[in-house]
């Protein structure tokens, strides 16, 4: 069989190989006049067959004869895949159990087409004499061809390359889990089961909706994080305090604010970001003792502790994956986490010099002063506002579709944290209910153990759970 794409890399690690493949894809699958294309790079893990992977350096990419193919559908959005240099982890239980892995890089990430301060102003570049506005609005046309919709499209291509009419598998890690479910709405019949841990997309609902349970969710874990440091209230207010009243540049020239630090919160939704927070605070607390400023190496830390400088997507994109055109309900996203912060019942989250409360650290939310403050985002500020004002989204899901997938037709599992900071319990469960109306499908292992990054701390219970609920043929 002759494949459509360029092996780029291969190599083997003990008993695993890895090889990169690198298609050419539309730019754009609903305009037919654009011929743009851009690069998507897959790697694929397999364990090593001496019959098929001796002449690994000569020959091109080989599958088994009969593949079994799992994508993982990466969490984000804007993030890359990384490439297993061992295996373990999640990558081990599904190599245990017959599956080769496939890692897309999502187009605007890695290797695929990366989307950056520089490479974007290539990509789109400007003409001679352009507005703002003319330009922002081409930018606007360009990155919207950068959603689940278009990722999608790029898995089924490659599908069809790969391994023709035959079905693969899905396993959707947070995102990764929405963009599992917009495959679910177009292309069923390509599936034979899907995997989600902590991704079941808020169908129907838009983002004030999440926004207004993220924030409930986050307020908890930080009632956690100030009942296990007690101390750290203080010295929280000592460094605000200090940032309030100071100039901090970062050491890539970014702003730390009062904001920018309230956002380390993020961390708060992964195993130990209570702890490796109260880290951050003591140490910075005890420099602003000792010299009256932090050191190079805190800021460096509080700089590394975000990847918005790094995963444009991630920023632009944080609210628009929550804007389904197919949701009339939901026109603009209109900055909703920005916007709901000052809602009375949210007053922890905003800062005040002499507030007798706990100041809240926020989470995975995007606010307008990001575009100020991180060094990356600047460029992107005019395209920012543009996003989050525009109305014209494309579809994401089909709730008809959806409902009508009963287990015989594609099997649907799905991990859920009960403390999920970032993908809400409640909205899960009133997803399950109102989409697939107790058909049988959408499986689910409930659990209180882990939190959003379950799949990283425990892959073998986790994944190991979701594959029992699979060869389980009753609930």
């Amino acid at each position: 069989m002759t494949f459509n794409f360029e092996l780029i890399d291969s190599f083997k690690v003990k008993d695993i190989i890895n090889q990169r493949l690198r298609f050419q894809l539309p730019l754009s699958y609903s305009d037919r006049e654009d011929s743009r294309t851009i690069s998507v790079v897959v790697n694929i893990t397999q364990k090593y067959d001496e019959s098929l992977h001796s002449d690994l350096y000569k020959t091109s990419f080989v599958l088994p004869e009969t593949p079994k193919l799992i994508c993982y559908v990466q969490g984000g959005p804007g993030f890359p895949c990384s490439v297993p240099l061992s295996s373990s982890d999640f990558t081990k239980v599904l190599l245990d159990k017959g599956y080769q892995v496939l890692f897309l890089d999502q187009r605007g990430t890695g290797l695929s087409t990366p989307l950056e301060a520089r490479t974007f102003k290539t990509l789109v570049s400007r003409g001679n004499n352009e507005s703002d506005s003319d330009y922002t609005k081409r930018q606007l046309e360009y990155i919207l061809n950068f959603r689940a919709d278009s990722i999608v499209e790029d898995y089924e291509a490659i599908r069809r390359i790969l391994i023709g009419n035959t079905k693969w598998s899905l396993l959707g890690q947070s995102y990764g889990g929405f963009t599992s479910f917009t495959y679910l709405s177009k292309y069923s019949t390509s599936l034979k089961d899907v995997l989600v841990t902590g991704g079941v997309p808020p169908i129907n609902y838009g983002p004030d909706d999440v926004y207004r349970s993220t924030y409930e969710r986050t307020a908890e874990r930080n009632q956690h994080y100030y009942d296990k440091y007690p101390g750290d209230v203080v010295k929280v207010k000592n460094i605000l305090s200090y940032l309030a009243n100071n100039t901090v540049t970062l050491p890539n020239g970014g702003n730390l604010s009062v904001e920018r630090f309230q956002q380390l919160g993020l961390n708060f939704g992964r195993f130990g970001g209570t702890d490796s927070m109260h880290m951050i605070v003591m140490k910075f607390d005890y420099e602003l003792k000792l010299f009256n400023y932090p050191s190079y190496d805190t800021l460096n830390t509080i700089q590394n502790e975000s990847s918005f400088d790094t995963n444009i997507i991630y920023a632009l994109f944080q609210e628009a994956i929550y804007c389904d055109g197919n949701n009339l309900t939901v026109q603009s996203s209109d900055w909703s986490a920005d916007r709901l912060r000052y809602l009375p019942d949210n007053h922890n989250f905003v800062y005040k010099r002499d507030s007798e409360f706990p100041t809240y650290f926020t989470g995975e939310m995007v606010y307008k002063s990001m575009y100020d403050d991180f060094s990356e985002l600047r460029g992107f500020k005019d395209l920012a506002f543009a996003l989050h004002s525009n109305t014209d989204w494309t579809p994401l899901y089909d709730a008809d579709t959806l409902g009508k997938l009963t287990w015989d037709k594609v099997k649907i599992v799905a991990a859920t944290y009960v403390y999920d900071q970032y993908v809400d319990f409640d909205l899960t469960n009133r997803v399950k209910k109102n989409v697939f109306k107790n058909n049988g499908n959408l499986r689910q292992y409930i659990t209180s153990e882990f939190f959003h990054g379950g799949i990283r701390a425990n892959a073998e219970k986790v994944v190991g759970s979701l594959i029992g609920l699979l060869e389980c043929e009753v609930d």
